[in-house]
């Protein structure tokens, strides 16, 4: 998928967590070299950014946070992490992954095409 695919399909995708009511935040779509490194020197991502390089640095993965809008505190989709996973390999997107909070290895909900 190149980025104007991968673009179209996350613009449908946010259009469609909308639709059903989600607040969905889009974060990191296109990062940079040097934030890619301090990301995998934190430990939060497999990608060190110039040996192995994240879809991050070619603007073609988000990350995605879903919000409730009465407390603005982060919160679990309304209609399921399976539901969304499915909509968004239906539009051509890799799977998606989500380590969040409960998991040995925290992140957010992201998306990669």
């Amino acid at each position: 998928m190149n980025r104007i695919e991968f673009t179209r399909a996350k613009t449908n995708l946010l259009a469609a967590m909308f639709l059903e009511g989600e607040s969905p935040i889009e974060d990191y779509l296109k990062r940079s070299d040097e934030e890619q490194m301090r990301m995998f020197l934190k430990g939060l991502s497999k990608c060190d950014g110039v040996k192995i390089i994240s879809a991050h640095q070619s603007g073609r993965a988000i990350d995605i946070y879903f919000m409730d809008p009465n407390t603005m505190q982060l919160c679990e989709p309304k209609r399921g992490w399976e539901f969304w996973h499915n909509y968004w390999e239906k539009k051509g997107g890799k799977p998606l992954i989500y380590l969040g909070p409960n998991k040995t290895k925290p992140d957010y909900p992201h998306f990669e095409g």
